[in-house]
């Protein structure tokens, strides 16, 4: 036999196949190695933040957001009220809660208008009695398991339609001269977005700055309305302070982390279902999704950390670098929020509480003096501490004397000085500024 295979001292022929078997061998090999290391350096990461007192799963952020010992919750409370909140119907003579159409500024509500709010509020004494009695609780958290967050919350448009109620009554108490019943209102009003302070996700900081400009919209129709006393706009000034105090759009980022971490590890909680449930849970993919989503989330962290002016250009570069990244990235630039447009929204409520602060600077200048100052560096130091900065783009907010009162703007993202100009004034798709102006 010619075959000297199974004779011992045989010599090994190496085959094509062998150097095949060989290399595939080795590759699988060096990505095993790879991706241990990458998935060890992935738990390095998140060890350090957990020694930094950082959350980054739900566990962890049901610890980290939990109230102080002995501290009173006043979230049932607001849930209480948004139960007993009775809708007005379609047709009802009503703005912000119906379709009419609120009056000028300055201008009295119509006697038809001014009975149907008083009817609407009457309709919700016990849920504004309640939303009141909330507003003196220091501290709100409405969930405490985000393994099913949202459904754990009260309904999101309670929110909304309750901070509507009370700019409701903040116009309507304005119109009546009754300025201790406005500014119970605008308490109450600012204390139900600060009731959120405590929530994770985006989606519940979008409705914390919803409600907060809807008081601080409830605000302008108060000083286009009726006169306050220089004690009352001091206790306005305060609240506007402490409210541009709690703001902490950082926080709001580590928070959203571990909700975009958990996303990352089982995408079936963002209804990863289908082709897209079994491409996420590829080892590869999963692993580089979690890595991607931290990565992502830090940069996010720390464009919310510079300085105000600094943050949208720094989340649009976020943006175009997740935009640019490979296939492999797959889990990162489905599941990922849109931080830039957020980010844009977060200034946008800096530059109102900026705007009311001011606003209730040279209404005590007016009641000092009797007239508005030329310029807003005539307010310091008495009334401000430093000229307001318009968080868009570092500059003094703007303001400008117009017939009866003034007009305080801010430019808003994208950066042109439309000289004031309003959204309702500019029209569809035009141009506008973030505008508080007062003709009284």
């Amino acid at each position: 036999m010619n075959d000297a295979s199974g004779k011992p001292g045989a010599r090994f022929t190496l085959r094509w196949w062998h150097l095949v078997l060989a290399a595939l061998v080795v590759l699988a090999a060096a990505i095993g190695i790879h991706v241990a290391l990458r998935h060890n350096e992935f738990q390095r990461r998140l060890e350090a933040l957990r020694a930094e007192g950082y959350p980054t799963n739900f566990v962890e952020l049901a610890e980290y957001t939990k109230l102080p010992a002995g501290v009173q919750n006043g979230a049932s409370v607001y849930v209480d009220a948004f139960a007993l909140y009775v809708r007005p119907a379609d047709d009802a003579n009503v703005p912000f809660l119906g379709k009419a159409k609120s009056p000028e500024r300055g201008e009295p509500l119509p006697e038809p208008m001014a009975r149907a709010i008083a009817d609407c509020l009457t309709g919700n004494e016990q849920c504004l009695a309640l939303l009141h009695e909330a507003a003196g609780f220091e501290q709100c958290r409405y969930n405490a398991d985000y393994k099913d967050y949202i459904t754990g919350l009260p309904d999101l448009t309670s929110f909304r339609h309750c901070a509507q109620l009370v700019k409701l009554g903040i116009v309507l108490h304005a119109d009546e001269g009754d300025s201790d019943a406005a500014i119970r209102d605008i308490h109450d009003g600012l204390q139900l977005a600060n009731s959120l302070r405590r929530e994770p996700t985006l989606l519940v900081y979008l409705v914390r700055v919803a409600c907060n400009a809807l008081t601080a919209g409830g605000l302008e129709q108060a000083l286009n309305r009726t006169t306050f006393t220089d004690e009352q706009l001091k206790e306005l000034e305060e609240a506007f302070a402490a409210t541009a105090g709690n703001l902490d759009f950082a926080e709001v980022m580590i928070m959203e982390r571990c909700f975009n971490l958990e996303y990352a590890r089982d995408p079936l909680k963002m209804g990863g279902r289908g082709w897209r449930g079994l491409v996420f849970r590829l080892p590869g993919i999963r692993r580089r999704g979690l890595t991607d989503a931290l990565n992502y989330m830090e940069d996010c962290i720390e464009a919310a950390r510079l300085p105000l002016a600094e943050r949208v250009a720094r989340f649009r570069q976020i943006e175009e670098d997740l935009n640019e990244l490979s296939a492999l990235h797959l889990t990162v630039k489905l599941l990922a929020p849109n931080m830039c447009r957020v980010a844009e929204v977060d200034l946008r409520l800096h530059a109102n509480l900026e705007l009311a602060k001011s606003a209730l600077a040279i209404e005590r200048y007016r009641l000092a003096t009797g007239g508005v100052p030329s310029e807003l560096a005539e307010l310091v130091p008495t009334y401000l501490d430093e000229v307001p900065i318009d968080p868009f783009d570092a500059r003094p907010i703007r303001y400008k004397r117009v017939h009866g009162g003034y007009v305080l703007y801010s430019i808003t993202e994208d950066g042109e000085d439309n000289g004031g100009i309003e959204k309702e004034q500019a029209g569809r798709g035009k141009p506008y500024d973030l505008c508080f102006i007062v003709t009284r």
